[in-house]
């Protein structure tokens, strides 16, 4: 049974080290999200995000106003 616990022991001291050696290897692999490069977008992707959001907002100011002359031309038939 002594011998069981020495190399618990010893087993947990290796392992400990190990993970202290890899710690570090770990952070410098693999950096926080925030100082990745590539991640952020950059000024012509949010431009062009943009640019696309007003064409599909257009459009359907587009197709309010069809809507809208529609209701209108409706109105105007029933008043006469």
């Amino acid at each position: 049974m002594g011998k069981d616990r020495a190399n618990k022991g010893t087993q947990q001291t290796r392992m400990d080290q190990y993970t202290e050696q890899n710690a570090g290897e770990s952070l410098q692999k693999d950096p926080p999200a925030t100082s990745r490069k590539g991640t952020e977008p950059t000024g012509a992707q949010i431009l062009a995000v943009i640019e696309s959001s007003n064409r599909a907002t257009q459009t359907q100011i587009a197709a309010i106003a069809v809507d809208v002359n529609l209701l209108r031309a409706d109105l105007i038939v029933m008043a006469e």
